[in-house]
């Protein structure tokens, strides 16, 4: 391929995003140079910037060992280099959880590896990441292919370890290979964990990419599944055309990934590969496709999918092809189709979240923002009106309005006092809400839990402590929730008021839902039901495993916790918002209407030097809406995606793949 459709789409996700920054940019400088800026806003502003900014793509590739999951990276994203740049030969290639990404911190492209026997002590993943010293660094050259090819290799690297040792490391020992002249020994990754920084310009755009060897990396790591594949946009499960979906891929999606395609943000892709190998020169093409849709349909029964959910490919072929420049051979291992649904659904799917977490918020503020523009308008075609007409009338007119303006300003003084009271009574109330959800408790259940599992040597004690620990969380959250509820009726007698003194229409305010974190909670409690029925096998051969499972479970609820009590801080600190700019803005309004009623009373200029003078302010103020109106615009724009019908569980179509593909 030339620029690959997923390229060319991630590039036109990424100017849009960039447009949406540069946008929000205009809008700041907008709101100075009208005199309507404040730190409430400027602090909102600032963390839209923030979200655009992190923003990332992660795709996840999960399967058992020989799926084909690292040769349809290389075929995906890495075929311009004209070879396998991460080992994908026969066998176990990837021996541990992979990520590829691009350290913006560091021009030098790197491979950092953890080792396994860090495997024994009890801290996951999350503390060795803070910890650089704890990781072996390999420079990667990306000049030189065969140097890049061995640096890459390093992380298939495996070692010899007594069974009792892989089985203290957290292995399920039955399915390690064994080592050929000493059945004592067992095979087990070199490392822990890799992460590749690498120049790529997906990667440098925002994609990262998590490659995982198999089960026993999926149950011996609890958190790739309680933290990475969540994280990701797109988990595709490699199946293989010439085994369907064995026991151990059944397991994977029923343990790890089918509940995952309930998340909103998180598309599951079921990817049939390896179809070459089934394909039979001798016998018809009509044959050879029906033969796939069958393991196609034999596959989603065992899914429980629809066949057409399964999309077939043959990474080998699609590297090769591109690697070629053989586009019938490309179009053949229909690796154009996989691109098409990732382009499609997961950029679209990037797209609505950056739309409801940041733009809709900021489209709602500069509504405001525009509405005060729109009552300076108003307030000098008033002016203008009066001084066009008759002059005797001027100065009793001019006078009339200044009274008026007088009173509103008045008015809305009064307004600032009694919502300040308002937000007063709201704080407090917020203030119980919160209580429910701290930190020190928060450490006390973690404290007491861990105190209990220490002291337990049973299945049933170890069990009644992780039980104990998410009720104890579960119910601070219900009742966070019960108290949101009381201040969520205050919030909607103060809209109600307001609306209702102004004469508006209903006002659109932020809501908290609380639902959704003691969601993440109850799913966090099933998914880490599979380990511990386990908890038996971790007790007599894997007491690590077990202290490393409690402290990724604990670090996760833990994070949910925290999040529902930031997130609820925030939106008590948010949440009338809306009003207060409103009543700002509208009193700094009038604050200088008063100012220039009395400079144009009293000023010894003609009424038709005035006109002219409110005829330069209306200019501007038409040269200001026209700015925000553009900006309006521009932030309601699409992201430029090309979206493309997807034929994806359309076999290959032509009579035979090319005998001679190169190994």
């Amino acid at each position: 391929m030339d620029t690959s459709r997923l390229t060319r789409q991630v590039d036109a996700y990424v100017r849009w995003r960039k447009d949406i920054l540069q946008q929000l940019m205009r809008y700041r400088g907008w709101l100075v140079a009208n005199r309507l800026q404040s730190a409430e806003m400027d602090e909102r502003l600032q963390k839209a910037f923030e979200m655009l900014k992190e923003d990332r793509i992660i795709l996840a590739f999960v399967g058992e060992f020989s799926r084909g999951k690292t040769e349809l990276i290389n075929a995906l994203f890495f075929a311009h280099f004209g070879t396998r740049v991460l080992p994908s030969g026969g066998g176990r290639t990837t021996m541990c959880p992979t990520e590829l990404y691009y350290d913006d911190k560091n021009e030098k492209s790197y491979i950092r590896l953890l080792p396994i026997e860090t495997r024994l002590g009890s801290s996951g993943l999350a503390n060795f990441r803070k910890i650089p010293d704890n990781w072996v660094y390999v420079p990667i050259d990306q000049d030189n292919p065969e140097l890049m090819k061995k640096a890459f290799s390093e992380v298939a690297s495996v070692k010899k370890v007594n069974r009792e040792d892989a089985a203290a490391m957290g292995f399920q020992v039955n399915i390690l290979e064994p080592v050929e002249d000493d059945q004592d020994k067992v095979y087990i990754p070199a490392w822990r964990h890799a992460m590749i920084s690498f120049r790529h310009p997906l990667l440098e755009q925002g994609l990262t990419i998590i490659d995982t060897p198999g089960l026993n990396a999926l149950g011996c790591e609890p958190e790739l599944t309680f933290s990475l594949l969540p994280e990701a946009h797109a988990i595709l499960l490699l199946l293989s055309a010439s085994t369907g979906v064995s026991g151990t891929d059944l397991e994977i999606w029923n343990r790890h990934i089918r509940d995952l395609n309930l998340q909103e943000n998180t598309g599951v892709y079921a990817v049939l590969n390896k179809v070459d190998s089934i394909w039979d020169e001798l016998e018809a093409d009509g044959y050879n496709r029906q033969i796939i849709r069958e393991i196609q349909s034999q596959c989603a029964r065992l899914l429980s999918i629809a066949p057409d959910e399964i999309i077939t490919v043959s990474a080998k072929e699609g590297l090769l092809s591109q690697i070629d420049g053989d586009k019938d051979r490309l179009e053949k291992s229909n690796l154009p189709a996989l691109e098409n649904l990732l382009s499609n659904d997961v950029i679209r799917r990037k797209e609505i979240m950056v739309k409801n977490r940041v733009v809709k918020d900021i489209l709602a503020m500069l509504h405001g923002s525009r509405k005060m523009i729109m009552r300076r308008k108003e307030s000098l075609l008033e002016q203008q009106h009066i001084l066009q007409g008759d002059v005797q009338n001027h100065t009793s007119q001019l006078s009339a309005l200044a009274d008026q303006t007088k009173a509103e300003q008045a008015f809305y003084h009064k307004k600032l006092i009694l919502l300040k009271s308002s937000q007063k009574g709201v704080v407090r109330e917020g203030a119980s809400m919160l209580s429910y959800v701290e930190k020190p408790k928060l450490d006390l259940y973690r404290q007491s839990a861990g105190q209990a599992l220490a002291a337990s040597w049973t299945v049933v004690g170890m069990n009644n402590a992780m039980d104990s620990f998410f009720d104890s969380i579960r119910e601070d959250m219900v009742m966070f929730s019960d108290n949101k509820n009381n201040v969520q009726k205050m919030i909607a007698e103060v809209y109600a008021n307001y609306e209702s003194e102004q004469g508006l229409a209903p006002i659109d305010y932020p809501r908290f839902d609380c639902k959704k974190y003691i969601i993440r909670l109850d799913d966090l409690r099933n998914k880490s039901g599979s380990f511990r029925r386990n908890l038996k096998k971790m007790l007599t051969e894997q007491k690590s495993t077990s202290k490393r499972f409690f402290t990724t479970i604990a670090t996760e609820v833990s994070n949910i916790y925290l999040l529902m009590r930031n997130d609820g801080l925030a939106w008590l600190n948010d949440v009338l918002l809306p009003i207060f700019q409103n009543v700002q803005q509208q009193k700094r309004l009038l604050d200088e209407q008063v100012i220039k009623l009395k400079s144009i009373s009293s000023d010894g200029d003609d009424a038709k030097s005035k006109i002219t003078q409110i005829n330069a302010m209306l200019d501007d103020i038409n040269k200001q809406l026209s700015q925000a109106d553009d900006i309006l615009n521009m932030l309601r724009k699409p992201a430029p995606i090309d979206v493309v019908k997807i034929t994806q569980n359309k076999p290959p179509v032509l009579k035979s793949f090319d005998s001679k593909a190169r190994y």
